[in-house]
């Protein structure tokens, strides 16, 4: 029975897959095709507009089985656009926008794990596509002499642009129906991809490559590559964008065998790349400052902060203003200045702490500072919570909370090897996942600041005495507080291992007894540190111990608040209008607007409360 049940499953999952391939063939199709079959409002091919007019068909129908409104609307206008005969520029805007949304919901793309051979798929065309595509591939062959629509013209050059690997690897796969281009399926997957990679190169193998941005020959930028059309990369990064997917389409082995680049030189990348765009794609060149910090100089902070705090310091602010200059697009030139001042900065800083040559010590220090830097907020929400189950005498609530971090840090390292080994996590993405975590803490710990303090009063306390706390925590809390304790320890696993990372990469490696031994004394620290919150805390009064706890909670949302507002506005969700007054990050007070007014309206909030509170 469960043979069968994962046949249906995996049989389920398949056609769902083909079904998602098909349809990014066929809209891929119109969108290059359309040219060929329409100009000015009139038909030109017959055989070519047919095409159109059966694969919209198709499209709708097809579309009709999901739940996505949105594609269905974009489909039954497609097929307007054809009827009607409307200009390429409308039809092409439309299936871009199509293929985009079908993209984005499939899970997991087929794609190739090594890099594809062009030789190997020079071998394959000759023995497969000549008949009908031609020696050279201009669509010429004799097979292919009485076909309509005629077989393809590899390097035309429109409709070249108009095509994605990705798409040329769907039609291999699976055929274009009604057509004489058959499935290519007894292929296995690699050679489809080497002969997708051959044909696709065709158009651009003459075209210049040393423009290429060195910030985008990584890893990293495969599944971009694979599934966005030379069309889409000029239009994100001009004609640095045009020359990056030639040099992918003719020599792939550059982007599968780019070594990691260190953060300096990521950040001093994008950010050159993105001075360049500064005019053409304003919100590319705003992406790639976002991504100059935190796949860049983030991760070198600690360093840097060894070695000269104030500099760090000047460099973070100037990273934050050059992305506010870039959002709000005033004069370029300004902007390029500022731009070339923080390159200026970063490689000042990189020769610096090259220089310092970080010793045993300092590699010791660094992997202790990390850890307690990242680990002293989730150890006091652990060890608040945790008391109030030995104060209390709630071991169910011992139990949750060892669940609650035990399951935070096993899931922060299945995210890391994830993230190492099978999925490319960014910054912002890490960064948008410590902002929501910590907000969603600071609120759940903000409300059971107050729930705490309400036990603190004369008659609240004799009525929580008498009921010897067996009703006070529900169930339903016992979860609520385990989730606290989960997010805060996991909003800091992850990031705390990329720094790890970092550190290992810089000098780590060279100094393992000392980076080790850093990791050791931080752990021991903390362990320290939490027996003593704990024994302090078991041995105040109950009255006491609530009040106190209360307070500590207020603190930690406070200072969560202004930490997941800062990280929202480091991945650029949120705006940062800056403020003229130093950073206290242990506070998670940081200098903009935004913010320090929500943690205003938090002490505001409590503050009020308090005064209530003591009238009653």
């Amino acid at each position: 029975m469960a043979k069968v049940m994962m046949f249906f499953l995996f049989s389920l999952f398949s056609s769902c897959c083909l079904a998602s391939d098909k349809l990014i063939q066929l809209i891929e199709y119109i969108g290059a095709d359309y040219s060929a079959a329409v100009q000015d409002g009139k038909i030109i091919s017959e055989g070519e507009y047919g095409e159109m007019t059966e694969f919209a068909a198709l499209i709708a129908d097809e579309v009709q089985h999901g739940k996505n409104a949105a594609l269905q609307q974009q489909a039954t206008h497609l097929k307007q656009l054809i009827q009607d005969k409307a200009d390429v520029v409308a039809v092409r805007g439309l299936t871009a926008t199509m293929r985009q949304s079908v993209l984005s919901s499939i899970a997991k793309l087929p794609l190739p794990t090594t890099a594809p051979d062009l030789q190997r798929g020079a071998t394959l065309y000759a023995q497969n596509c000549v008949a009908c595509h031609g020696q050279t591939g201009l669509g010429d062959g004799a097979a292919g002499a009485q076909m309509d629509p005629a077989p393809t013209n590899f390097y035309e050059l429109e409709r070249h642009n108009a095509r994605s690997l990705f798409g040329l690897f769907t039609t291999i796969s699976i055929g274009v129906a009604d057509t004489g281009m058959t499935s290519f399926a007894n292929l296995d997957e690699q050679s489809r991809w080497d002969l997708a990679f051959y044909v696709g190169h065709l158009a651009s193998k003459d075209l210049p490559t040393d423009t290429a941005p060195k910030a985008l020959i990584a890893p990293e930028q495969i599944e971009h590559l694979l599934t966005a059309t030379p069309a889409e990369l000029t239009v994100q990064y001009q004609h640095s964008g045009t020359a990056l997917m030639a040099l992918f389409r003719k020599d792939p082995a550059q982007f599968y065998q780019a070594r990691e680049q260190d953060p300096w030189t990521v950040a001093s990348n994008n950010l050159t790349l993105a001075k360049s765009l500064l005019s053409s794609n304003p919100q590319s060149s705003y992406d790639l400052t976002v991504a100059a910090y935190l796949d860049g100089f983030e991760l070198v902070e600690a360093q840097l902060d060894a070695v000269d705090r104030p500099k760090r310091n000047a460099i973070e602010k100037n990273m934050m203003q050059v992305r506010t200059l870039v959002k709000n697009q005033p004069q370029e030139a300004a902007t390029a200045a500022a731009i070339d001042a923080v390159i200026l900065q970063l490689n000042e800083a990189r020769a610096q702490v090259a220089s310092a040559n970080l010793t045993a010590e300092s590699v010791w220090l660094l992997a202790l500072l990390i850890l307690l830097r990242e680990g002293l907020e989730a150890l006091l929400v652990v060890a608040a919570i945790y008391a109030v189950a030995v104060k209390t005498g709630r071991y169910e609530l011992k139990r949750t909370v060892h669940a609650g971090w035990l399951s935070a840090l096993a899931l922060g390292v299945i995210t890391w090897v994830l993230s190492s080994f099978v999925i490319e996590i960014s910054g912002a993405s890490r960064e948008l996942t410590e902002g929501y975590t910590a907000l969603i803490a600071a609120a759940i710990l903000f409300y059971m600041g107050f729930w705490m303090h309400s036990k603190t009063s004369a008659s609240e306390w004799q009525q929580f005495i008498q009921s010897k706390v067996q009703n006070a925590l529900s169930g339903g809390t016992y979860w609520t507080l385990a989730l606290v304790v989960f997010l805060a320890v996991y909003r800091e696993v992850f990031e705390t291992i990329l720094f790890y990372q970092s550190l290992w990469l810089q000098g780590g490696q060279v100094h393992q007894l000392a980076f080790i031994a850093g990791i050791g004394t931080g752990l021991l620290a903390l362990a320290l540190l939490a027996v003593a919150v704990m024994k302090f805390a078991v041995k105040l009064p109950l009255k006491s111990f609530f009040g106190s706890t209360a307070l500590l909670m207020l603190l930690l949302a406070f200072v969560m608040a202004g930490k997941g507002i800062a990280a929202l506005q480091e991945a650029g969700q949120l705006s940062a209008a800056a403020l003229t007054f130093p950073t206290i990050s242990w506070l998670g007070i940081y200098p903009t607007w935004q913010g320090i007014t929500l943690q205003t309206a938090l002490l505001l909030v409590a503050t009020l409360y308090f005064i209530r509170a003591s009238r009653k």
